[in-house]
């Protein structure tokens, strides 16, 4: 089992330093670059290119694209990010305050979304073909086929505008504590809620159908157990292996699918500090919150990976 999780891990870093690479030359054949983006038509209207010049090696812009990748990634790992190319801000600075409320509103709608998830995915399997399956399938289908934006705005019209018991917009600042920021968050958490869980309500459905089925239940059928307990004990350990790599994957996919949602409802979170960085061309704070991403999403995989190896022997040898 250890080393099939070294393979992983190893296999993991190459990705995540593929990541790098490709978010670094993602930004890099944007037109244009920070100095252009900062200045306006007038500023620019009055520069030469000797000026032009001047201010790209005081900001470091004149130097390789593959310098200055080797000069971040060796900073990055080491924990240092760099800082901004105008202003010359702290980029563990810039994103530290964004990413605790990103974090804080993903494990927020992973707490709701994947023990509601299990009970629906759940429920429909139990009653297969019944009422509760078809409204389970069909409500499943209807929340992921809705674009985050449609559904967000939809809510904040429903709830903010003509019942208005939730605000349309997070007032919370940056720095807020969480309760004020969780406080505030109720329709951004429902959005991604509604817009997320398909997957894993028909990965939990599927693989509890799957297991109603298996020998192994029969057998504690023909034994007399109860229902609820073949249920409990006999189905449902079976069912949720096939759904932990999904839901870690989910969770992991949170900190960048809020994006849309953040930028909706104005919650300050990585969301909005990447929006603002791309358009900025702060390539640095781009590559700081692709590598937080990457990672997260690594290990949440490799955790995923443990625990399928942890319950499944079969997956050990592969």
């Amino acid at each position: 089992m250890l080393k099939a999780i070294g393979r992983r891990l190893a296999l993991s870093l190459l990705v995540i330093w593929l990541v790098t690479v490709l978010v670094f030359v993602s930004t890099e054949i944007l037109p244009g670059d920070a100095l252009q983006v900062s200045l306006t038509a007038d500023e620019a209207a009055e520069m030469t290119e000797a000026d032009f010049a001047r201010k790209r090696a005081e900001l470091g812009l004149d130097r390789p694209a593959a310098v200055r990748y080797v000069e971040w990634l060796s900073g990055a790992v080491g924990g240092n990010f760099g800082t901004t190319i105008i202003g010359r801000a702290n980029v563990t600075e810039v994103i530290a305050y964004p990413l605790r409320n990103s974090l804080l509103l993903g494990l927020v709608t992973a707490l709701v979304a994947i023990p509601a998830a299990l009970a629906i995915g759940i429920a429909a399997a139990f009653w297969r073909g019944r009422a509760p399956d078809f409204a389970a399938s069909s409500g499943a289908i209807l929340g992921y086929s809705i674009p985050e934006f449609a559904s967000g705005n939809f809510l904040i019209l429903c709830f903010a505008i003509w019942i208005p018991v939730f605000p349309a917009v997070i007032t919370a600042f940056t720095n807020d504590p969480p309760s004020a920021l969780i406080g505030a968050a109720f329709l951004p958490v429902l959005t991604v809620v509604i817009g997320s869980i398909a997957h894993l309500v028909r990965l939990v459905r599927a693989g509890f159908i799957e297991s109603l089925n298996s020998d192994y239940v029969e057998r504690a059928r023909l034994a007399g157990a109860s229902r609820l307990r073949i249920v409990l004990r006999h189905a449902l350990p079976a069912s949720v292996i096939p759904a932990l790599n999904s839901a870690a994957l989910y969770v992991a996919g949170l900190l960048s699918g809020i994006i849309v949602v953040e930028k909706v409802f104005g919650y300050p979170g990585l969301g909005l500090v990447l929006i603002n960085a791309v358009e900025k061309r702060e390539v640095a704070v781009v590559q700081a919150i692709s590598l937080i991403a990457a990672v997260i999403v690594v290990t949440m995989n490799l955790l995923a990976d443990a625990a399928v190896m942890a319950l499944d022997p079969r997956a050990r040898s592969r």
